[in-house]
């Protein structure tokens, strides 16, 4: 939750661009919305353009995770290869 890591806060205090425009980060359903802090559109009944932005933003979280999931599994590759060679050293 951002109240715990003080991402909220850390946010308001440094998340502009250098024009002073306020920058965001985009979250799930579950964060509250906030200047720095945006989420999809919850309502029952949304227009068209509500709509699209929710699937813009989810097109572009999709490939975030896509990132994020690289990322875990070249850690993990890494750390295969340390236990490896832990392992040979042990055995061989």
């Amino acid at each position: 939750m951002p109240v715990d890591s003080n991402l909220l806060h850390d946010l308001e205090r440094n998340a502009f661009s250098p024009n002073g425009e306020a920058m965001c980060v985009y979250g799930d359903p579950a964060y509250p919305l906030r200047v720095h802090l945006q989420a999809p559109f919850r309502h029952r009944i949304l227009t068209p353009m509500m709509e699209e932005y929710n699937a813009e933003m989810s097109s572009v979280r999709v490939l975030v995770e896509w990132l994020f999931g690289d990322i875990i599994n070249d850690f993990k590759l890494s750390d295969f290869k340390k236990k490896f060679e832990s392992w040979r050293e042990q055995y061989w």
